[in-house]
């Protein structure tokens, strides 16, 4: 009988999920080709042996060696160790007349690892968490809202007022005054300065615009009529391009009389502002009197249809 051999790339294997494997180098040391066949046989106490070698039975030429890849699956098997013995004999002789030769090898099953603990919650640190943000937003309202003294503006510009009450902690709320005052002047504020109210309120505030005056109605008056009118109201009188006279002539049935005004009668403006007429020189004015009632009252005129 000629000499076969075999050495292992471990004499044991840790298992990976049940899994793993080993190379076995099968020499033949006899002098001429041989077939060799690699088997794998239970251990010990074992009955099973959790083993496959692809293409066992080989032809090896005299003094050659043949790598086998040898693999395991011991998937359901309790953790615990499997020996498995692998003998690499001749296709023409029985295994057992290599027993000698024969190579165990052990299969390390792990125990599964122990899971970690689960954490429990962490409600102390959540109730730690909405204490403090409860006392951050107690703290935010009770700054906000406590009592503050409202700053004296009166008298100043509009502008400036604004930004110290916002300073303050105060909102603004902004009415327009008629005044001799300066325009934007605070002429006056409510809550008024020097008061103590909760911080965040609001504080009116009216501000100075100059005096107006009304535009007279003076549509068909005549023009000695209108300026009397706007002197009366503080407007100043001037006559448009295309009015024809700027008085009545004496002793005659013509009257100077006033057609268009702008702006408009009824119009608010500024006290002093300059408003512009349009006359024409009439004798006899046909009109109907519902339109410019005030005609008829001034001068001559025939209504239309009478």
């Amino acid at each position: 009988m000629g000499t076969i051999t075999m050495t292992l790339s471990s004499p044991s294997v840790v298992l990976k999920d049940g899994k793993g494997s080993l190379t076995a180098s099968v020499t033949n040391g006899t002098a001429a080709s041989a077939r060799v066949v690699l088997g794998a046989f239970p251990g010990g106490s074992a009955s099973k042996t959790y083993t496959d070698v692809p293409d066992p039975l080989r032809t090896i030429a005299a003094g050659a060696t043949e790598q086998y890849l040898v693999t395991f699956d011991t998937t359901g098997a309790a953790p615990g160790s499997y020996p498995v013995k692998l003998i690499a004999y001749s296709a023409d002789d029985a295994p057992e007349d290599y027993a000698d030769q024969a190579r165990v090898v052990a299969l390390e099953v792990p125990a599964p690892p122990t899971p970690a603990p689960t954490p429990g919650f962490p409600w102390l640190w959540v109730i730690l968490g909405v204490v403090a943000l409860l006392a951050v937003v107690g703290g935010v309202l009770w700054f906000l809202f406590k009592d503050a003294t409202v700053p004296p503006v009166v008298g100043k510009p509009q502008t400036e007022a604004v930004q110290l009450l916002k300073d303050a902690g105060f909102g603004t709320s902004v009415t327009e005054k008629e005044s001799t005052e300066p325009a934007g002047t605070v002429v006056r504020q409510d809550p008024e300065g020097g008061r103590t109210v909760g911080r965040g309120s609001t504080v009116t505030l009216e501000v100075a615009v100059p005096l107006r005056t009304t535009v007279p109605a003076v549509l068909g008056a005549t023009v000695e009529s209108a300026k009397s009118q706007f002197a009366a109201a503080k407007i100043q009188l001037d006559f448009t391009a295309g009015s024809t006279c700027n008085k009545s002539p004496e002793l005659s049935l013509q009257r100077c009389v006033v057609l268009g005004v702008n702006p408009d009668v009824g119009s608010r403006v500024n006290l002093n502002a300059l408003v512009l007429v349009r006359t024409e020189l009439r004798s006899k004015i046909f009109i109907d009197n519902n339109t410019f009632p005030n005609i008829c009252k001034t001068t001559e005129c025939v209504k239309l249809g009478g």
